[in-house]
């Protein structure tokens, strides 16, 4: 359901509920009879109303159709495992897992110098290139982000056309923060 279904099943709710308030008010005795049935002879009288039966008829109508469709996006469709999908023939297919590809973006970008700490999301897209990278880094004090982003973003294409033979992988880098503090190690014992 789209946003103007959305919209729409919004007002359609609206109207229903205040319909359903007057009515409890009517049942309850909140609303007196003489007022309401006042109230309904001037409603029936008035050529609007057949416009605002139509409008919810016509609503209800579309609300139906929307429940009752079975479209799917088709990036749902091609691949609802999250595997991407490399190679498809006779042999078979070849897939990774998106975190696997995670793993290998990650590793990556930590092998360009100034980067303390990289998380990854790796997301699949339709057409030629079945990937996209987003990182966001951690940046060492004394180092510029430009420089740096395009290192990472360098190092992450050639990760990836090693593992998946794509050139040029769109790769987006967000600086999240940049510190001079000292990255603890695990003490190596010799």
């Amino acid at each position: 359901m789209g946003i103007l279904g959305r919209l729409l099943l919004l007002l359609y709710v609206l109207a229903v509920m205040a319909a359903l308030v007057v009515s409890a008010g009517i049942c309850l005795h909140f609303i007196a009879a003489q007022t309401w049935q006042n109230e309904l002879n001037w409603i029936i009288g008035r050529q609007e109303t057949l416009a605002v039966i139509a409008v919810m008829f016509l609503a209800s109508l579309c609300l139906l159709s929307m429940a009752l469709s079975s479209k799917r996006k088709v990036a749902e469709v091609v691949n609802v495992s999250g595997d991407i999908e490399l190679e498809k023939g006779n042999a078979g297919e070849v897939k990774v897992t998106v975190p696997a590809l995670v793993g290998v973006v990650e590793r990556a970008a930590l092998n360009v110098l100034g980067v303390r700490q990289v998380s990854a999301n790796v997301s699949k897209q339709g057409g030629e290139i079945p990937v996209k990278a987003q990182l966001e880094i951690v940046l060492s004090q004394n180092y510029a982000a430009t420089e740096v982003s395009g290192q990472v973003k360098d190092a992450v294409n050639a990760a990836l056309k090693t593992v998946l033979k794509i050139p040029d992988a769109p790769v987006e880098v967000k600086v999240v923060e940049i510190t001079h503090a000292v990255i603890e190690r695990e003490k190596r014992v010799v």
